[in-house]
């Protein structure tokens, strides 16, 4: 039997059958977990309930303002009530990105994160709406993508695919066909850009 060292000087050693295959065992976790856990740097990010109208519009702003890191994307979940007269309309949204900051009916909001032994924070801005008007005052940037969400909650794995490079913005707009209740929560993590 051949005997193979780790090469760190601890004296383990790993086992080879007869035919020189490594015995080996892995343990495999997703890019968000292994951010929370290993860097300390995956954040949830949400918006309270609001009472979204059916003229519409932004809702959530988030700009990453790491100089170093991007910060992707793995979970969307569009929270919708049906509606608070009928509970059974749906809720249509919009995700932008490169929106200017709000200039109105904004709020300042939070990244919490998702590794509670950590005292890393997001460096990102997070503005939600108040419940002014109809939505926050921005001057719109670029579609990325539309949809829909019937009463409940409408998960979207993205699984990082989407990627808010630094310096870069992402907005959201909400408008339901009848006025409810709705909310957004988002994961991420944050990587550098060197890979």
């Amino acid at each position: 039997m051949v005997v193979i060292e780790d090469g760190r000087g601890t004296g383990r050693k790993a086992q080879v059958d007869d035919e020189f295959r490594l015995r080996t065992r892995g343990v495999t976790q997703s890019q968000l977990s292994h951010a929370s856990d290993f860097h300390e740097d995956a954040y949830g990010i949400n918006t309270p309930m609001l009472t979204v109208t059916v003229t519409g519009g932004r809702i959530l702003y988030i700009k990453n303002t790491d100089p170093d890191n991007d910060f992707y994307f793995t979970d969307f979940w569009f929270n919708w009530n049906g509606g608070s007269t009928n509970h059974d309309r749906v809720m249509y949204g919009q995700m932008y990105f490169e929106d200017g900051a709000p200039s109105a009916n904004n709020t300042a909001g939070g990244a919490g994160n998702l590794n509670t032994g950590s005292v890393k924070t997001a460096l990102m801005d997070i503005e939600y709406w108040d419940e002014v008007g109809d939505g926050m005052t921005v001057v719109a940037g670029t579609k990325a993508f539309d949809f829909i969400v019937a009463k409940g909650a409408a998960h979207y794995f993205v699984d990082g695919a989407i990627i808010l490079a630094s310096g870069k913005t992402a907005g959201f707009n909400l408008r339901g066909e009848e006025v409810g209740e709705a909310s957004i929560n988002i994961l991420g993590y944050f990587h550098d850009k060197e890979g």
